[in-house]
Order: C-alpha cells, then sequence, then structure tokens
C-alpha cells in the first residue's frame, strides 16, 4: 500500500496516472483510490458534494469526512498478494485542514481513529513552489474550464493560508506516515515517476 500525499496542484493525480501506466507496462496489477480508501465507500460523495458548499460550516464537514473515514477503516480489505494499492491522499487532509481551522472535536476524534485505519508500507509526500502550482492551475483551468474548486484557488486568493496548511499537512504526514518530501517544481511528468519509484524502492 503507497500513500501519495499533498496539498493541490502538487502534481499527486498526474504522479498516479503515471505510475499506474508504468507499474501496468511493468506487469504488476495496480489498484487506484483517491481520497477514500473504499471507492464504494457510499459517504464519501456526500463529504465531497458537502465540503463544496460555501454554506457549510466546518463542524458539519468534519462530522460527515469523520464517518467517511471510520466507514473506510471498517470495510477496508487489503489487495490481493502481488498487487499495489495506490492511495492518492487520504485522511490526513480531513486532519490537517481541521486542525489548521481549529474545527472543535473533530482532530480530536480524527487521531482516537487513526490506530484503526490501514497502514501504508510506503507514504511520499509531493510539493511545489506557489509559482509552479499558479502555471498548474492556469493549465488545468485552460484544458477543463471550471474543473478548479476553491480548494485549487487558495493557492491564488490566499497564499500565506495555503502554505501554512501545507505546512501542517506534511507535518502529520512525516508523523503519521513516515512520507518522504518531494518537490516536483523543477520536475517533469517522467521524471516524478521515476523519483518516486526510487524513493519508494528504498522506503521498502
Amino acid at each position: 500500500m503507497i500513500l501519495i500525499e499533498g496539498l493541490d496542484l502538487a502534481g499527486k493525480s498526474t504522479l498516479v496516472r503515471g505510475l499506474r501506466d508504468e507499474l501496468n507496462r511493468r506487469g504488476i496489477p495496480v489498484r487506484v483510490s483517491r481520497n477514500a480508501l473504499c471507492p464504494e465507500n457510499p459517504i464519501a460523495p456526500l463529504a465531497d458534494a458537502l465540503r463544496r458548499d460555501p454554506d457549510a460550516g466546518s463542524l458539519e464537514t468534519g462530522a460527515i469526512f469523520l464517518a467517511s473515514h471510520v466507514w473506510d477503516a471498517r470495510h477496508f480489505r487489503r489487495p490481493p498478494t502481488g498487487t499495489l494499492h495506490i492511495q492518492d491522499s487520504c485522511w490526513l487532509r480531513t486532519l490537517a485542514y481541521h486542525t489548521f481551522n481549529n474545527t472543535p472535536m473533530i482532530p480530536d476524534l480524527l487521531r482516537v481513529a487513526i490506530p484503526t485505519f490501514p497502514r501504508f508500507e510506503a507514504a511520499v509526500y509531493l510539493t511545489a513552489n506557489i509559482g509552479q502550482r499558479c502555471r498548474r492551475l492556469r493549465m488545468r483551468e485552460q484544458e477543463q474550464p471550471g474543473c478548479n474548486d476553491r480548494s485549487d484557488l487558495a493557492v491564488v486568493r490566499d497564499p500565506i493560508s495555503f502554505q501554512e496548511l501545507e505546512t501542517r499537512l506534511r507535518a502529520l504526514a512525516e508523523e503519521l506516515t513516515s512520507a518522504r518530501s518531494i518537490d516536483t517544481t523543477a520536475l517533469g511528468p517522467s521524471e516524478i515517476v521515476d523519483t518516486v519509484l526510487q524513493t519508494v524502492k528504498e522506503i521498502t
């Protein structure tokens, strides 16, 4: 089980696609999940929809994401022998966000639940500087107009808070999953894949 973590526009989704393609080319079966550990999680789509509601409060969104993560912990099944599970972000994002925003109770309840969550054999944290993230934001908007949400746009609207949240997420990833950090600012997609594969090899 490999975790790819990082704040928006660090290159996670591009990396996950590249990893899947490269590992499949090598004959290694891969399954991929994004945010929720279980694709069939019935709470996750509701949580994601609520997250996008500008009128939803942090306690409201935190509670439903907590429920989603606990559901994952109860229903998750590890991949079959020989298959790699690649996780594109996880409960760490919820913990970082609600710790950063001082949401009542949610961070404490999440930490209580952590021992029930599946363990990752390797974790990689992707980061990039603000300038590169802004370039990626513009490129994504050109390719898929309207696809960027509030979380993505935060890198432009409030870069200071964005960087503070990233510092919190990175620290939690290192503390709780022993994540290795990789700066993707100057790396192309194939270079990121190669770097991550080498990092995972060193970890495992």
